[in-house]
C-alpha cells in the first residue's frame, strides 16, 4: 500500500489548502478544535433516529461556526432519487448516500439522512462532517461550479474545519461482528479524496499548528495512521507555512523531506 499521494497530488493539495486559507482565513485551520469520535467532542447520547442525528449535526454546525443557522432534517426523503448537490443550494440527495446537504434558505440549513445509515454512527459522523463542510462552503460563498471539484474541496474543507480525523477515518473502514452462529465482515470506502490524500492534509494541519503528532495518530485507524505518520515525517514546518501563506513562527526543523525540497526546485 502506498502511504503517500504522488508528488503532483501533494503539490495540488497544498495549493488548494492555501487557496482556502486565503479565502476563508486561517483561524479555523489553526485554531478550531480537532474533533475525535469520542464523548469529549460529542458528549450527547446517540440514538438511531432523527433526534440523534440532529444532536450530531448541531454539534458539527457549532464547531464549524454555523450555530446561527436553524437546522432542519429530513429522514430518508431522497434515498431513491439520483442527483448531486446543486450549486443553487437546492435539495439533491442520491441513492446509496447516507446523508446530504440540502441547502440554506433564509437562515435555515437543511440536511437529509437515509435511514440505512443510522445503524453505523461511526460511518455516519464522517459523512455528516462532509455535509456540514458543504454548508460552510455555501455560507461563505466558496463553492465551485464543477461538482467533482467542489466535492474534492469539500473533503479538504473538513480538515480545515477540524473534522479531519472523522473524515480521514471514513475513507476506509473495516467492520466485523457476530450474527447467530456465524460472523460478518465488511469493508467500506467513503469520501472523494483518497485515504492517502486526507491523511496528508491532516498531517499538514498538524505540522502547521506545531501540534504533537502522537495525539492525532492515536485517533486514526491503522491504515490511516500509517499514512499520516509517513506524511508528517516529510514536512518541514517553515516551508509548509510559507506555502500556505502563513507566518513562520518557529525555527527550521533539522530534517527536510522530499516534499519540502519539492518547492525549492
Amino acid at each position: 500500500m502506498d502511504l503517500l499521494p504522488d508528488e503532483a497530488e501533494c503539490e495540488h493539495l497544498i495549493g488548494e489548502l492555501a487557496d482556502l486559507i486565503k479565502a476563508a482565513g486561517s483561524d479555523s485551520f489553526l485554531g478550531a478544535a480537532i474533533l475525535e469520535p469520542n464523548d469529549r467532542s460529542f458528549p450527547d447520547p446517540w440514538t438511531a433516529d432523527a433526534a440523534g442525528v440532529e444532536r450530531l449535526l448541531g454539534r458539527l454546525l457549532g464547531y464549524a461556526t454555523l450555530e446561527h443557522l436553524t437546522l432542519t432534517l429530513e429522514i430518508d426523503r431522497f434515498s431513491e432519487v439520483a442527483g448531486n448537490v446543486m450549486m443553487d443550494g437546492t435539495a439533491s440527495g442520491h441513492q446509496g448516500t447516507a446523508a446530504w446537504f440540502a441547502g440554506i434558505h433564509d437562515g435555515v440549513c437543511s440536511f437529509g439522512v437515509d435511514t440505512n445509515g443510522l445503524d453505523d454512527p461511526m460511518g455516519l459522523i464522517g459523512t455528516l462532517a462532509h455535509e456540514v463542510a458543504h454548508a460552510y462552503r455555501h455560507e461563505k460563498n466558496l463553492r465551485q461550479p464543477v461538482t467533482a471539484h467542489e466535492e474534492r474541496l469539500t473533503d479538504l474543507t473538513t480538515v480545515y474545519l477540524g473534522s479531519g480525523i472523522l473524515t480521514t477515518n471514513a475513507t476506509q473502514r473495516f467492520r466485523s461482528g457476530q450474527k447467530g452462529a456465524g460472523s460478518w465482515y465488511s469493508r467500506a470506502q467513503g469520501g472523494y479524496l483518497s485515504m492517502q490524500s486526507m491523511s496528508f492534509l491532516l498531517a499538514a494541519q498538524t505540522v502547521a499548528r506545531g501540534a504533537p503528532a502522537s495525539a492525532i495518530a492515536r485517533a486514526l485507524s491503522p491504515n490511516q495512521r500509517a499514512c499520516f505518520k509517513a506524511a508528517h515525517a516529510q514536512f518541514a514546518r517553515p516551508t509548509l507555512l510559507e506555502q500556505l501563506g502563513l507566518p513562520i513562527t518557529a525555527p527550521p526543523t533539522d530534517e527536510r523531506g522530499w516534499f519540502s525540497r519539492l518547492f525549492e526546485r
